[in-house]
């Protein structure tokens, strides 16, 4: 039996309205004609992967501890840098369950009340011409996710920007504004985001080999 085109009308709403009862929105990015750049104070480009996401198990990131970030990290959802304009925007559903909305989401993640991280890159890998933005502000806290019994959810969007990046919110790795986080840059500047080179890990290993000689070697004779 063939229903008639009113009624389908009528469930795909109400199929539309059920989907979007039981998700929170969030939308995210930063403002038009902004300033992203790496390194050499250059605007960054396609090439470059910007994503708001989360770290696994507790897991918290540190210049110490870069090698285990690809492994530790969730993504949330992915933005599009748009060049012409100077801006990325990214939008995903926190869905029932704590999962995302976005296609290239991280899968068996609940981002439920979880602290959000921006992670910029051109390459999650550690080796030469790799460079990386990694920051969060304190406000940016995921929602809690609705509940699958959950009939109708009030919440307006949640809206993320870079702008709302503070003095006080040093990036993990990279700067913004005139805060610098760790890394190190060879034009740095008073941009809204810039990329830092990534030690190679093998020179990563080598320091952290150097520090825990320096330590031995300082250590008092009992």
């Amino acid at each position: 039996m063939r229903l008639h085109p009113a009624v389908q009308a009528a469930a795909a709403f109400l199929l539309f309205a059920v989907a979007q009862a039981t998700a929170v929105t969030i939308n995210w990015g930063s403002p038009v004609l902004s300033s992203t750049v790496n390194s050499q104070g250059q605007e960054i480009d396609s090439s470059y992967h910007v994503e708001l996401g989360a770290f696994a198990n507790g897991f918290v990131p540190t210049e110490q501890n870069m090698s285990e970030w690809a492994s530790n990290w969730r993504t949330f959802s992915v933005a599009t840098y748009v060049a012409e304009f100077g801006s990325f925007t990214g939008t995903a559903d926190l869905v029932a369950g704590g999962a995302s909305s976005d296609p290239m989401a991280s899968l068996g993640m609940n981002f439920s009340d979880v602290e959000a991280y921006v992670w910029i890159f051109n390459s999650a890998t550690m080796s030469a011409n790799t460079e990386w933005f990694l920051g969060r502000s304190d406000s940016w806290v995921m929602p809690t996710a609705p509940l699958e019994t959950d009939c109708c959810d009030d919440r307006l969007p949640t809206q993320w920007s870079i702008s709302d990046l503070r003095p006080g919110d040093t990036p993990v790795y990279g700067g913004q504004g005139q805060v610098a986080g760790a890394g190190s840059a060879s034009n740095p500047g008073n941009y809204d985001i810039q990329t830092y080179t990534v030690p190679e890990t093998s020179s990563l290993l080598l320091a952290s080999v150097g520090l825990l000689f320096t330590f031995w070697r300082r250590r008092p004779v009992s």
